[in-house]
């Protein structure tokens, strides 16, 4: 199994969320259940930077009905799915026979999962799996803290892709005319100006 799904950063994760259309995409990211709340946490504020819409968390611990009527109910529109270690393999059945019902015409979600939870959708969930495809991930933490070699040349890329310097970032910023493409949030947090970014 771990062959076959790759690693990513949490920058990158949320570079690739960001750029993904708004219409019910769903993935799936690997973690060690010690880091769970520690990584919903980071998603939910970060994603909301990001993709600009409120982030619900919802807990899968009491079994698919449960957790599906939770979806149905949120109002949020991008969804963080938790608790997956109770399920049994009749639990990752019956959610692949339900998985139609995650399209609630909300923007998608992410399937937060231990490594034997992923085996067990794997196992037991192939054609949610197989929808879910290249998107299952392996979660990297804090490979995010660049060093500041790679923070001055990540800012240099994005002077580069935007014909803007920071100066011109943070009055733009300042005014409330930056625009939203992700990469001037990342911009202003690479400035340590994250105080700059709309809500």
């Amino acid at each position: 199994m771990s062959s076959k799904i790759k690693s990513i950063s949490l920058d990158e994760l949320l570079q690739r969320v960001g750029a993904q259309p708004s219409s019910n995409v769903w993935l799936a990211i690997i973690v060690s259940s010690l880091d769970v709340d520690d990584v919903v946490d980071e998603l939910r504020e970060m994603l909301n930077i990001f993709i600009e819409c409120d982030i619900g968390v919802i807990s899968a611990s009491g079994g698919v009905i449960s957790c599906f009527e939770q979806i149905s109910h949120a109002p949020q529109d991008y969804l963080l799915l938790r608790d997956f270690e109770s399920w049994l393999k009749e639990d990752w059945q019956k959610f692949d026979s339900f998985r139609s019902r995650l399209d609630q015409e909300k923007s998608g979600g992410i399937l937060i999962l231990s490594l034997e939870a992923t085996k067990s959708l794997l196992n037991h969930a192939p054609n949610f799996a197989s929808w879910l495809g290249s998107r299952i991930f392996r979660l990297l933490l804090n490979t995010e803290f660049l060093s500041l070699e790679e923070r001055q040349t990540r800012l240099l890329a994005l002077r580069i892709w935007s014909g803007k310097s920071d100066a011109e970032i943070i009055a733009l910023a300042e005014a409330h005319n930056l625009p939203s493409d992700p990469e001037y949030g990342e911009w202003l947090i690479l400035l340590e100006r994250e105080d700059l970014i709309e809500r």
